[in-house]
């Protein structure tokens, strides 16, 4: 069995697309799998670490405006879909499967012209541009929420499947993740982080919230900065005096690579509104604080953090509205509620999928 999986750009582009194929090879030896994305995106770097091979072709996103730029724009594209009909011709896969992101449109649509099947992932709430597009050319279009559902009227076949996360995400426990932090049981834990480069108005917010909450002897508070932030905001922290005055424990860090051992830790978590974050939290059924990044093509976190809010596994605070104020009696509001806190673990792992890579790897089975 040969499947091509097109997509890329951003982590959540790539990510179920990996998830996928390593189930894959693991069920069957024998499957062959290629990437196809663009240089510039991070499948380059991610890809080839996770032992898969990656071929490249040239590809732009349209500007949401009228300009010459689209122009170049529609060039680059038709160069990508020559070279993706060759790379299709060559490879001569038995399903194509696409993730989103601009690169994925000349694959995809190569595949098409070539009469391949092919399954589309959609991973965020408000479906992007590029699958809405291609889910004409389709035979089936599988979508992480229900409520992406109604952004796809010309599918043929709709499944929900929810989005792929790394089954190292759910299957550490609670106490393997406190031993490897090394805190004890009655602690609890904030874990706030926004992405690998991590979110300066999130990290503002928690510096200023810091003081309120660490007067609870019994709360950890462990913010990700990403690596731009981490050595201002540790001098921030350091003389404010923060860790020397408070009861509680904060504890700063610019990136976590055992992420695992944090989420199976917390006890809340503060974050963004990426697909592949909220999976993640989902799946191991996290209460959350989602701040949705407002920088985002069409605003789709905020689709995305609202699809947990209206399930009450979350609660949302627009960036604009957050304050160092609002963010402390949220948390403290929530960390006091132990009921409302287990109404939202509820709620979060009914929404989580942790079967998304099975589901998807079966539909791949049932399109060849």
């Amino acid at each position: 069995m040969k499947v091509l999986f097109a997509g890329g750009g951003t982590g959540g582009h790539v990510y179920p697309a990996l998830a996928v194929a390593q189930l894959l090879t693991e069920r069957d030896s024998n499957t062959e799998v290629l990437f196809v994305g663009t240089q510039k995106g991070l499948e380059h770097d991610l890809v080839p670490k996770a032992g898969f091979k990656l071929e490249t072709v040239a590809a732009a996103g349209l500007k949401r405006r009228l300009t010459l730029a689209n122009l170049g724009v529609l060039g680059s594209n038709l160069r990508g879909f020559v070279q993706a009909l060759k790379i299709v011709r060559r490879f001569r896969p038995h399903v194509v499967v696409g993730t989103g992101g601009y690169v994925a449109v000349p694959v995809v649509l190569a595949a098409a012209w070539l009469r391949v099947p092919i399954l589309l992932h959609e991973q965020n709430a408000l479906p992007g541009l590029a699958n809405r597009f291609l889910s004409r050319f389709a035979a089936c279009v599988a979508v992480s929420y229900e409520q992406a559902i109604d952004y796809f009227p010309q599918a043929r076949r709709i499944i929900v499947s929810g989005n792929p996360v790394r089954a190292g995400v759910w299957q550490k426990s609670r106490s393997e993740g406190r031993h490897c932090l090394e805190l004890d049981d009655s602690a609890r834990l904030i874990l706030v982080f926004g992405g690998s480069r991590g979110a300066r108005p999130i990290t503002e917010a928690t510096v200023a919230a810091a003081k309120r909450l660490l007067t609870d002897p019994k709360i950890v508070l462990l913010l990700v900065t990403g690596t731009a932030d981490f050595v201002t905001i540790e001098e921030k922290v350091r003389r404010l005096g923060i860790q020397a005055q408070q009861a509680g424990k904060m504890l700063v860090r610019p990136y976590l690579y055992n992420m695992e051992d944090a989420l199976a830790a917390a006890d809340v978590v503060v974050t963004r509104a990426g697909a592949t974050t909220l999976a993640e939290i989902t799946a191991r059924g996290i209460p959350a604080v989602l701040i949705p990044s407002p920088y985002v093509t069409a605003n789709h976190q905020e689709h995305n953090a609202r699809a947990l809010a209206d399930n009450q596994a979350a609660v949302m605070i627009k960036q604009q509205e957050l304050t160092g104020e609002l963010l402390a009696d949220t948390l403290q509001t929530l960390l006091a509620d132990s009921e409302r806190l287990a109404n939202m673990t509820a709620a979060a792992r009914a929404l989580g999928r942790r079967d998304a890579a099975n589901i998807l790897t079966q539909e791949i089975l049932r399109l060849i």
